[in-house]
């Protein structure tokens, strides 16, 4: 089979490799489609929390090819989603509350970002199955929608997260696919207003289009929060921002310039730039500095069912479908190039 292997910044290698044999409480699955996440893209300019040598891929859609032994619930041939956010089910504290997308034994298990092999391949290898999110596709969803299921749940499990109310104002800090998502839910939760952030102009017409009553890009106004506040009309800032981009710049502005006092800011991009946060600006105001990572199945089962009864519609979301041969050059090579027009890049590796 052929493979996309991660060998380092910059060094991203197609290799053939044999088709692995499930064992027992393994599953072998067809990959069908995978999505360049932006964890890929930055591991492959720079180190970050992926080590080589890997094959990359952790938003995966695949068919199930073969069945190891002691494996009930999947058959071949069964279209399924198989997610990054894996756990040790009731072994740690975490998992024992319930919080399974926190799990403290999780990530070293996680198929394209830990120890295992992901989804930049014609098949991949489950390695143990009863830790790890798999849910199958419901009948009449096309898979390069139900592949979205990354993003657009870590934008829903932020927002079920924050103390978000129908009738709430928003910001969404970000253009990307996490803040496209974040503003169409808040949408369709009944936000009064959105008002997203973006710098790169030609995603402004899109986050309009998914929900924006206003984007502003910080770059070109000489004050953020006058003109949040005046575009959100009360004067004082948002009730709830989520901020979806991670950059230090962003969250800084987040939480000194757009959010109302009493308001909260989710904290949903990662990033590993250091902060400057001045306490004295926003502890007074009793600002909410919540933290939202990833999601959890029930989330995930969730948005399938949405739109299985065609509630959401992301599907502008995908912007290309590109061959595993052109994972580098059509992917991470161009994703990495500032303005390249793109939102979220499927890799079609059985195509």
């Amino acid at each position: 089979m052929k493979c996309a292997v991660y060998y380092g910044p910059g060094d991203v290698r197609l290799e053939d490799r044999p088709v692995p044999e499930p064992g027992p409480g393994q599953l072998l699955v067809r990959v069908d489609y995978v999505g360049i996440c932006g964890t890929d893209v930055h591991s492959y300019q720079r180190a970050g929390i992926i080590a080589p040598v890997r094959v990359f891929g952790h938003e995966t859609v695949g068919t199930v090819a073969r069945v190891g032994e002691g494996v009930a619930g999947f058959l071949p041939g069964e279209q399924i989603l198989c997610g990054p956010p894996t756990h040790c089910r009731e072994n740690c504290p975490s998992c024992r509350r319930g919080e399974t997308n926190i799990c403290l034994n999780g990530f070293p298990r996680t198929a394209g970002i830990g120890a295992l092999d992901g989804g930049y391949a014609e098949y991949m290898l489950v390695h143990d199955v009863r830790h790890t999110m798999l849910v199958p596709v419901p009948a009449g969803v096309d898979a390069r929608e139900a592949v979205l299921f990354d993003v657009v749940c870590v934008a829903f499990h932020a927002i079920r997260k924050s103390r978000f109310r129908l009738g709430d104002t928003a910001v969404v800090s970000g253009g990307g696919s996490i803040g496209l998502s974040a503003i169409a839910l808040l949408k369709l939760a009944g936000a009064s207003r959105i008002i997203a952030l973006e710098v790169a102009e030609d995603k402004h017409a899109i986050m309009r289009a998914y929900g924006a009553d206003q984007v502003i890009n910080p770059a070109q106004v000489h004050d953020v929060g006058a003109a949040v506040r005046d575009a959100i009309g009360s004067g004082v800032g948002a009730d709830v921002v989520f901020e979806c981009v991670g950059r230090a710049e962003s969250v800084e502005t987040c939480v000194m310039h757009c959010v109302r006092p009493g308001g909260q800011v989710m904290l949903v991009g990662a990033g590993a730039e250091p902060l400057s946060l001045v306490t004295a600006r926003f502890v007074p105001r009793e600002i909410d500095l919540q933290c939202s990572f990833v999601y959890t199945e029930d989330e995930v089962r969730t948005y399938l069912a949405l739109m299985a009864a065609g509630k959401v519609d992301f599907s502008a979301l995908v912007t290309d479908v590109i061959r595993l041969e052109e994972c580098v050059e059509r992917g991470l090579e161009r994703l990495s190039r500032p303005g390249n027009g793109q939102i979220k890049v499927l890799i079609a590796p059985s195509a």
